[in-house]
């Protein structure tokens, strides 16, 4: 029987962690859990989507044989029980887990760069993600000079 890997976080280095596995023949089933919306992407282009230099797709990452589970965010894990608990309230078993989830944009602490409910304050933007990356695209169509 294959071993069960979860990758919990659906990115860049999960997509090349799955993809090399595949590459290296691993009796394995793999599945990526992301909570975003779309498979894994080359989040380094993700300003180049901006300039029009490529479009999202051009960003897609291969994951070898790997199921992507997108949009369902892995909120608990029960290692005793082997179980990873997803947003939507599904429970998944594993055999082995890999944790690869990434990273956030580092903000300096600039006063005023943050409202009281603590996210950025409107028209300031972190640039990290495809999602992003649309939200400073709609800004910047109804921006003034």
């Amino acid at each position: 029987m294959s071993a069960r890997i979860a990758v919990v976080g659906a990115g860049m280095a999960a997509a090349r962690f799955a993809q090399q596995l595949a590459e290296h023949g691993a009796d394995a089933e793999v599945t990526l859990y992301g909570g975003e919306p779309v498979a894994p992407y080359n989040r380094a282009l993700v300003a180049d989507v901006l300039t029009g230099l490529h479009r999202p797709a051009d960003l897609a990452l291969p994951t070898g044989e790997a199921r992507v589970r997108t949009g369902n965010e892995v909120v608990a894990l029960d290692v005793a029980g082997r179980t990873l608990r997803l947003a939507d309230g599904s429970e998944e078993p594993y055999d082995d887990v890999v944790l690869a989830t990434g990273a956030n944009p580092v903000l300096p602490p600039l006063r005023g760069l943050f409202g009281p409910d603590g996210g950025l304050r409107p028209g300031l933007h972190a640039l990290r993600s495809l999602a992003d990356c649309a939200r400073i695209a709609a800004d910047a169509a109804t921006a003034r000079r």
